[in-house]
């Protein structure tokens, strides 16, 4: 049985934004990294807790993809991201990982697919640039587990 993928970079999008990212690919490879690519009804539903969740695992960046200012259309779903994402990079910045490791991207205005598409590409670039993060093994949750219970004495 393989083991599930776990995404080194992941992509959380407004759905709104998706549709002008329509070349955007729901997963693929950059740089040796996975690259998942997650929607969302709107970039304000996602939570610091969430995000900050994301960095449990393996994960070594995240890239929230919000509507351009002043074209949300949940009022100011982009600016509550924006918020959200702030806090978390000082929260990142706290316990002593770069606060780079989580970047908002705002979405082109008007019809610019392409547009959409490549300021995402240069974000996921950017946090490849950043490299795998400290202090991450690399086994599986799930194995480490098992192993620490395996070697446990027995009383």
């Amino acid at each position: 049985m393989t083991e599930p993928l776990i995404p080194d970079i992941v992509v959380n999008i407004c759905r709104h934004c998706l549709l002008g990212a329509t070349e955007l690919p729901r997963q693929w490879k950059e740089r040796n990294s996975l690259v998942s690519v997650r929607e969302l009804p709107c970039a304000g539903k996602i939570d610091a807790e969430y995000l900050m969740r994301t960095f449990e695992g393996p994960t070594a960046g995240v890239c929230v993809v919000a509507c351009p200012e002043g074209e949300c259309r949940h009022a100011e779903g982009n600016l509550r991201a924006e918020a959200r994402i702030e806090a978390v990079q000082r929260l990142l910045a706290e316990i002593g990982l770069e606060s780079a490791r989580i970047e908002l991207c705002r979405a082109a205005r008007g019809d610019a697919d392409a547009s959409t598409g490549q300021a995402v590409r240069r974000a996921v670039r950017a946090l490849c640039a950043l490299g795998p993060r400290p202090l991450v093994s690399s086994v599986p949750s799930s194995i480490g587990c098992a192993l620490s219970s395996a070697v446990e004495p027995s009383h």
